[in-house]
């Protein structure tokens, strides 16, 4: 539909350039059901995303079903598309999206939420699903910013709680069924669809609020629907769905590489995690099994790096073997293999000189803090004197830089515990200097604490904006060495996230102003616009900082709290509990 002149002009015209290796393009007379799989960012993030390659792999194999996909395109397309009145059409077939089905939306992160409008609105949707009458495509979404739906409530037909590949072929096969009428008799279908596990449907459940903002009641408008929504849930990770071939993009992406998934869940209680919570419990693939996917992965693309996914990969009980084993296999085919989500331990240690020969351009990890205290207060337990000597082994191997992971405006965090992270990062410089000559670069990455649903600490506020100014400020002119690189996220794109990811369905007006007058991307410091974002919230009335910077109760009913994670509420409370009385020790003790 593009033409060579138009593909030109865009900044990056590989990113709507068809037929990538190993995508499906389908034309089966047994399809009835077209399903659009759509990521609210640019190609590269999505194409990056594991959960969004699975989904349109495991849609691919059923012959009802056509999969294809859309991404949402750069300002720079957008704006040809408006002018020229052109609905925005998916990557495969060209097909405009009012015209599927179904239209499937991934969402990672609550900075996405203006792209979800954008995406609709581009796609000739009404953004507001009680607009969506007859004929428009039934608008799903998931993913792990899903996990408080209600900022949402009023854009999405239905939310899919827990894991995708769980649960998206019962949805595929009642709506498939129902083809016919999919359009039309839409209620029928969505309280269908409410009884299964793990689905949210916004319309069919009511909020009612008291007088100063809180939650009074959360309650179903019918009956034989749940009061609670489940997390679904794969316990047997083993065996499931996982793509034997990886997409070949034309373009370089944020992860460009094979991301084998070796683990899911995390066995560590650090209070400020979230993720932890809502990927419950800890599953592990089997050595034999990643090592089959390492393989077939390699051989449908030929990519020179194999990543090792899971949220803490070193604390899968094999994982010593199957780094080992994989490493023995694709070293002599020039192939590196990676680990994310590397954590200080004994196993980092053992491993490390493995490690030697594949990617020494730098190692992460996540100290997120620089003092003992706020460990203990944080409950991020690692050895200290165990990592520094992990970093002299880094060093005396080769490598030439390391990245750090840091969080402020942690509760209690004090100008002492700042010290300590720049104390902790002179120590390193001493270590790198006293084994390899100047080369490489020590890499620093500091976020803003977000108190974030289903987390221990979801009840605390948001720092205030001047103290973490002055957090900032400080790390600014402390770090003035030239081996040193790093970067701070930004206040604002902070503040906006708390926003959204602690707020309720009250929420969505002020996304919907803020969308009208023209936020997008805002994820990307470039396109974020803080000052829109500021109108809308005066333009609705409503207070940021009810969500932001107010310290909820204990009995307080949170936006979230009809969403089960798995981890109940209760061990929440009571980690909150035991985080208090450390608060209490640790200022006798001071």
């Amino acid at each position: 539909m593009l033409s060579k002149n138009i593909l030109l002009s865009l900044s990056k015209p590989g990113r709507y350039i068809n037929n990538e290796l190993n995508t499906y393009h389908r034309t089966s007379t047994k399809a009835t059901l077209k399903f659009c799989l759509a990521y609210p960012d640019i190609y590269e993030v999505g194409m990056s995303n594991l959960g969004f390659r699975i989904i349109y792999d495991i849609l691919n194999q059923e012959p009802e079903v056509i999969c294809e996909r859309v991404f949402l395109p750069w300002v720079d397309l957008e704006d040809f598309l408006r002018k020229n009145n052109i609905t925005l059409y998916s990557l495969e077939s060209e097909i405009p999206l009012c015209d599927f089905d179904i239209l499937g939306i991934s969402i990672q992160t609550e900075l996405n939420y203006t792209g979800v409008l954008n995406l609709l609105n581009l796609g000739k949707i009404p953004v507001f699903a009680t607009e969506r009458k007859e004929g428009f495509p039934l608008v799903i979404a998931g993913g792990s910013a899903c996990f408080n739906p209600e900022p949402l409530a009023e854009f999405i037909d239905i939310f899919v709680v827990g894991e995708g590949e769980e649960i998206i072929l019962e949805i595929i096969n009642i709506c498939k069924n129902r083809i016919k009428n999919l359009k039309q008799e839409k209620k029928e279908i969505l309280i269908e669809l409410a009884r299964l596990e793990g689905i949210y449907v916004p319309s069919l459940y009511n909020v009612e609020y008291f007088p100063q903002g809180t939650i009074k009641e959360f309650y179903p408008l019918i009956p034989n629907i749940p009061l609670k929504i489940k997390r679904r849930v794969i316990h047997d990770l083993n065996n499931a769905y996982y793509p034997k071939r990886t997409i070949l993009p034309y373009i370089e992406i944020i992860h460009d590489r094979i991301g084998i998934e070796i683990m899911r869940g995390c066995p560590h209680r650090c209070r400020f995690c979230q993720a932890r919570n809502i990927y419950y419990p800890k599953r592990e693939r089997d050595p034999a099994k990643i090592k089959e996917l390492a393989y077939q992965n390699f051989r449908s693309s030929g990519y020179e790096e194999i990543a090792l996914l899971s949220l803490s990969s070193l604390d899968h009980r094999d994982i010593d073997d199957i780094f080992s084993t994989l490493n023995s296999i694709f070293r002599s085919q020039g192939v590196g293999i990676s680990l994310s989500s590397l954590r200080i331990n004994a196993v980092m240690k053992k491993i490390i000189k493995e490690y030697q020969g594949t990617y020494r351009s730098g190692l992460t990890f996540a100290p997120e803090v620089g003092s003992e205290r706020l460990r203990r207060i944080i409950n991020k337990n690692i050895d200290i004197n165990l990592f520094y000597e992990i970093v002299e082994n880094i060093f005396k191997l080769g490598w030439r830089g390391l990245k750090l992971y840091f969080m402020i405006g942690l509760p209690e965090e004090k100008e002492k515990d700042l010290q300590e992270i720049i104390e902790m990062v002179d120590k390193i410089l001493v270590i790198k200097k006293r084994n390899q000559n100047n080369s490489g670069k020590i890499r620093l990455s500091f976020n803003i604490f977000i108190p974030k649903p289903h987390s221990t600490f979801q009840w605390l506020p948001m720092e205030e904006e001047h103290l973490l100014k002055e957090k900032i400020k400080y790390f600014k002119e402390k770090i003035r060495n030239k081996l040193i690189k790093y970067n701070i996220s930004s206040w604002e794109e902070s503040w906006l996230e708390a926003l959204i990811s602690r707020g309720d369905r009250k929420l969505s007006k002020v996304i919907f102003k803020a969308w009208e007058r023209g936020a997008k991307f805002d994820g990307w410091r470039e396109q974020f616009n803080f000052p829109i974002w500021q109108k809308a919230l005066e333009e609705t009335k409503i207070d940021p900082n009810f969500y932001i910077h107010r310290k909820r109760t204990l009995e307080e009913i949170l936006p979230w709290d009809f969403i089960e994670t798995g981890v109940k509420k209760e061990e929440l409370v009571a980690d909150y509990k035991n985080f208090e009385k450390s608060l209490e020790i640790d200022r006798i003790t001071i």
